[in-house]
């Protein structure tokens, strides 16, 4: 079976089936991320491939044990990602002032209530890669935007853009931050695989 087709049954799937990581990630990023998931103590992870357009479901919720895909949303990149907003993330950088998404390897920390209009219940991200290691300086965190929810969406056309934070709808969030909180680790990535990025 095509390796797309793979994709679509799994995501539109209510079941949840060990090895769901193994289907959605290819290599090298499966190896790198078995390999890092080793000295994890927490029962979940995540991965964001920002291979796949802001239009589909990217952010990966997945159990540690089993690989089980526990759920999909939307996330938003970086405006310094995609200059011609066109849902495709396209450049990463971990430069502050840069507004672009940093790809690596994240660990999830503070759970807080942000001051900043909108935002909500955040969670601060710690940078784990020389590709990410300016995210708490960057004050790169998950929260919640208008521009991620569904009316927005279907005004616009496209999700908005963040200053390089993962941006999730305030449903997704609270999922994400509840399922998360206490250490997760989150890949990002862009797998050279983009079968799937503009379906």
């Amino acid at each position: 079976m095509p390796r797309a087709l793979l994709l679509i049954l799994l995501l539109l799937s209510p079941a949840l089936r060990a090895g769901d990581l193994e289907i959605l990630i290819s290599q090298p990023s499966l190896g790198d991320i078995l390999d890092e998931l080793k000295s994890s103590q927490h029962p979940r992870f995540a991965v964001v491939d920002y291979g796949r357009s802001s239009m589909l479901p990217r952010f990966y919720l997945f159990d540690s044990r089993s690989h089980a895909l526990l759920g999909s949303f939307r996330v938003a990149h970086g405006k310094g990602s995609d200059m011609n907003h066109d849902g495709n993330a396209d450049h990463f950088s971990n430069d502050p002032g840069s507004r672009a998404t940093s790809l690596g390897l994240f660990r999830t920390a503070q759970v807080f209530d942000s001051e900043e209009p909108g935002h909500g219940r955040s969670m601060r991200l710690t940078g784990l890669s020389p590709s990410n290691s300016n995210a708490e300086e960057r004050a790169i965190v998950i929260h919640a935007n208008a521009y991620m929810e569904e009316d927005f969406i279907r005004q616009h056309g496209v999700p908005g853009r963040s200053f390089g934070c993962l941006v999730l709808s305030n449903a997704d969030r609270d999922r994400v931050i509840e399922q998360l909180a206490g250490g997760a680790l989150i890949f990002a990535i862009q797998q050279k695989d983009q079968a799937m990025a503009h379906n």
